[in-house]
């Protein structure tokens, strides 16, 4: 099946996240469903100091089992999750719900509240210039006093607002279902065919079709259909006395007897009478002299 929760993010986010790394010095990061990293504030790569937690210290495992289990978490309260991991940093964790529907996560972390290097990690140090580079690894991090902290929730959390309100964040499968609409009506009038629409979008006929069939029920030929149904409605409403083989042509029909059975068939009702009630609401047009 065609992956609809597939999160896609737009550049502006790449933005947002740049300011509020930069301004709070943290690593903030947007993850897939299952994990995979899709956009990095700064494009800042892991502290030193988890760097030397995770693989000088042999803890990434633990680290990547830690992140599922918070994602779960997540998930489950359906908010922001902040928590202290297993090498003594606090991180936080939010799930981005689309349409009510899980579409990925953005985490914020690699900042502390202790003084203290977690004596588990110096324990797992084998000399002591590899604590002394933790220590000064760890000193390195950003602080935060509990009432900062609780402010940088609060933004992290109006942040990941403003960006699925603004539809910064969207569905793969709702960015794609509004590249078709907006090929189809911008070409409803012309002899457009699948294949073309497709090579346009960068994407394969089997795929449109899969995704159309799938996620919506329908074809390209039924969306494209209904856009020109509505195209005649939209022409009769400026244009009240048009004929049917006017209308069709103006709205994409090659064929007026075609057009009259596809009408008939989907508005319930013959094409001409369709436009006769319209003409009936439609005021008359009048005159007026100025004496």
């Amino acid at each position: 099946m065609y992956p609809a929760f597939e999160l896609f993010l737009s550049d502006e986010v790449q933005a947002l996240i740049d300011h509020f790394a930069a301004a709070l010095e943290l690593r903030v990061t947007f993850f897939s469903i299952d994990g995979e990293e899709l956009r990095r504030g700064l494009h800042m790569r892991n502290s030193d100091y988890c760097a030397i937690v995770q693989h000088e210290l042999e803890t990434l495992n633990a680290c990547l089992q830690m992140d599922s289990v918070k994602r779960a978490e997540a998930v489950a309260k359906r908010g922001i999750i902040e928590y202290r991991c297993h090498a003594g940093l606090r991180e936080a964790i939010a799930p981005i719900f689309i349409h009510d529907q899980l579409a990925g996560f953005m985490m914020s972390g690699q900042y502390r509240i202790d003084d203290e290097v977690p004596e588990c990690m110096l324990r797992r140090c084998k000399n002591a210039g590899q604590k002394q580079r933790l220590s000064n690894a760890f000193y390195k991090l950003p602080k935060f006093q509990p009432e900062k902290l609780k402010n940088l929730l609060g933004l992290f959390s109006m942040l990941i607002d403003y960006i699925v309100v603004r539809e910064l964040a969207v569905l793969q499968s709702d960015r794609l279902r509004r590249e078709i609409d907006r090929y189809i009506d911008l070409h409803c009038t012309e002899d457009i065919r699948l294949p073309v629409m497709a090579r346009k979008l960068g994407r394969s006929v089997s795929s449109i079709s899969q995704f159309l069939r799938y996620n919506y029920q329908t074809s390209f030929k039924d969306l494209l259909i209904e856009r020109r149904l509505k195209k005649a409605e939209e022409f009769w409403r400026a244009n009240p006395n048009a004929t049917v083989g006017e209308t069709a042509f103006a709205s994409g029909f090659a064929d007026q007897f075609y057009f009259s059975r596809v009408f008939k068939k989907r508005r319930g009702i013959p094409p001409g009478e369709y436009r006769n009630k319209q003409a009936k609401k439609t005021p008359p047009k009048t005159n007026s002299k100025i004496t």
